[in-house]
């Protein structure tokens, strides 16, 4: 039997929340002032499962899509609503392996991950294995999540797709 909301759980489809064109990279934060009050993705959106102030996005998981074949380096950064911007994890990925999304777009398959959180549930799923590699982390207490591309090489785009579990 069922009781509250403990035995539920939320399964949200992969939507598009970062990208980069024509090469674009951004260096992640050197300052990290009070008050941010936006984000790449919010997680009370109603899209990402908020409602008033609360979010089902417990957990998020990534996938991440680039063209052409090359590497790159991710910088995910998360907050609360009126604090600062906290690093949660740095990715270098790599895509030269032949998983093909569509046309010359490529699944990352290898994600190499430096931790700015440990134990907060902080893990990299399948990489190197010549599968789309997943990265996942424990949002609980972030509002905002940001993603940086900080480096880039001969990818030109990028897609980041996240979901909240």
């Amino acid at each position: 039997m069922i009781h509250g909301n403990q035995d539920q759980t939320t399964i949200d489809s992969y939507n598009i929340v970062h990208t980069v064109t024509g090469g674009t990279t951004t260096a992640s934060p050197t300052t990290f002032p009070f008050g941010i009050k936006s984000g790449d993705m919010d997680l009370l959106s109603a899209v990402n499962g908020g409602e008033g102030t609360r979010t089902d996005a417990y957990r998020i998981e990534l996938l991440i899509t680039a063209q052409p074949a090359g590497t790159g380096v991710v910088v995910i950064t998360g907050a609360a609503e009126g604090g600062p911007e906290e690093f949660i994890a740095s990715l270098a990925i790599d895509c030269t392996a032949d998983i093909t999304e569509t046309g010359d777009w490529r699944i990352v398959d290898v994600m190499a991950l430096t931790d700015f959180h440990l134990g907060n549930g902080i893990d990299v799923a399948d990489s190197g294995n010549n599968h789309p590699a997943k990265f996942g982390f424990d949002a609980i207490g972030y509002r905002y999540l940001r993603f940086y591309v900080t480096s880039l090489t001969t990818i030109t785009d990028v897609r980041i797709y996240a979901r909240h579990l």
